[in-house]
């Protein structure tokens, strides 16, 4: 399993992270490489007293990690605790709460992890603007995000149109709700994703995630709300693919 990149779980605030259990799950993972990966709850709350200056028990940590292993966030066995691919992903969601998430270049997977981890957490309708999309950008939508999304994609430029058309058709399927529209040139410029609670600014468009170094910003209050408005009215006049 690969892991998650040092810096980024460096990033974080421990003293942050809401119990023991994601404070553990985050030593386990920050401490952990191919040839050493399990570590025993003594290991993990000497570290968390020594180096991160928590005050803890072996008993706490041993008591959280057994509550996240019953979440299949950890495995254990005899040799300790390991991190499962779910306890990724809650530590990932502990980073987006920050609202800003670092997409480093040279690492699709992890960008794939992270973008998987925002969009996972969206209900009802995800609406996007991204200019220049091609089946690239399929692909994203189809490895991270579910069925029960509907999605409404606003772009200007399409790469082999017809071929994008019939992915679109096989994707709908195997059940995907999505509709792409394309507007004028000069209409549209930024790459943003829109949902029930948060306006999430993209640096780069979801073709290119993991390719070069972005950021990844959610912002709400005044700025979804206008940037919603002018998504719709866009919307409504874009031609249907």
């Amino acid at each position: 399993m690969e892991r998650l990149d040092k810096n980024e779980l460096t990033s974080i605030d421990i003293h942050s992270l809401p119990d023991v259990m994601n404070i553990s799950l985050w030593v386990v993972e920050y401490l952990s490489i191919d040839s050493a990966y399990r570590f025993g709850a003594s290991d993990i709350a000497n570290y968390m007293i020594s180096n991160l200056g928590i005050s803890t028990s072996r008993q706490t940590v041993h008591a959280a990690l057994k509550k996240a292993t019953q979440k299949k966030f950890c495995h254990k066995n005899k040799k300790g605790f390991s991190i499962m691919k779910l306890g990724q992903d809650e530590l990932l969601r502990q980073i987006q709460k920050e609202k800003v998430v670092l997409i480093e270049p040279g690492k699709p997977f992890v960008a794939g992890m992270k973008l998987e981890t925002i969009f996972s957490s969206m209900k009802g309708v995800l609406k996007i603007s991204d200019p220049y999309v091609d089946i690239k950008t399929l692909d994203v939508l189809y490895r991270c995000t579910t069925a029960k999304l509907a999605i409404k994609l606003l772009t200007v430029q399409i790469k082999d149109e017809q071929k994008f058309k019939r992915e679109i058709l096989k994707l709908r399927h195997e059940g995907h709700a999505i509709e792409v529209r394309k507007i004028s040139a000069g209409e549209l410029h930024d790459r943003y994703f829109i949902e029930s609670n948060h306006f999430w600014l993209s640096g780069n468009s979801l073709n290119n995630i993991g390719k070069k170094e972005s950021f990844i910003v959610a912002l709400g209050g005044d700025i979804r709300k206008n940037m919603l408005k002018t998504f719709d009215s866009r919307w409504q006049s874009a031609v249907i693919v």
